[in-house]
Parts: C-alpha cells; structure tokens; sequence
C-alpha cells in the first residue's frame, strides 16, 4: 500500500527535531561533510545534506515492513527536504535514506 506524499520546502525556523539514526555514510572525497541527516516535526520528516545528494532513495516501512513511501530522488545542499506525513496512520515507523551502499536509518513514532 502507498500513501501519495506531498514534497514541500520549508522555511528553517519551523520547529523541528532530529531523528536518532544508525548510519554507515562515507564521504570519499568530501571527509569535512557529515553524513545527512534526518529531523521530524509534527506533520513532516525531512532531509538536510550540506552535499546535494543525486540518486537518493528514501523509504518510509511501518515495523511489519510494509511500505508506505518510496522514491529515487536528489536532495539539493543546504536544504530541508520535506515529506509530509499527516496521511500516515498512527504508529511506528522507518526513515530510510540509501545511496549507492551509504545509508541513514531512522526510528520515529506518529501520534
């Protein structure tokens, strides 16, 4: 089942809050740059990456492993890339961003 997700860029004062993440994310030619990272406010998960980050793949699975979002994309730098989650049903979820055989991997909870 697929939820359809908006994308939305938003300002940097809205309230957000980073998402605890386990991650294997190498930068090869840029070691100054972090990994990207993943924050949420109430009605949006978002990515922030100092490097645009070209052929991202980002997933959003409930525990059982059902997939409610799933697309390949690029996330420019100095942004928040916003997904909006108001349509996803209460409950427990991962945040999933891939890259080639990086990754980021969070664990967040919709009230």
């Amino acid at each position: 089942m697929y939820l359809t997700f908006g994308l939305f860029q938003l300002s940097a004062e809205d309230d957000k809050i980073p998402i605890p993440t386990d991650d294997k994310w190498e930068n090869k030619n840029d070691l100054d740059i972090n990994s990207p990272q993943l924050w949420r406010s109430e009605s949006f998960l978002y990515i922030y990456s100092e490097k645009q980050l070209d052929n991202l793949t980002i997933g959003i699975t409930d525990m059982q492993g059902n997939v409610y979002y799933e697309e390949v994309t690029t996330v420019p730098a100095g942004i928040y890339y916003a997904i909006s989650i108001e349509s996803l049903p209460v409950g427990q979820y991962y945040f999933c961003i891939y890259q080639g055989s990086n990754y980021v991997i969070g664990l967040f909870t919709k009230d």
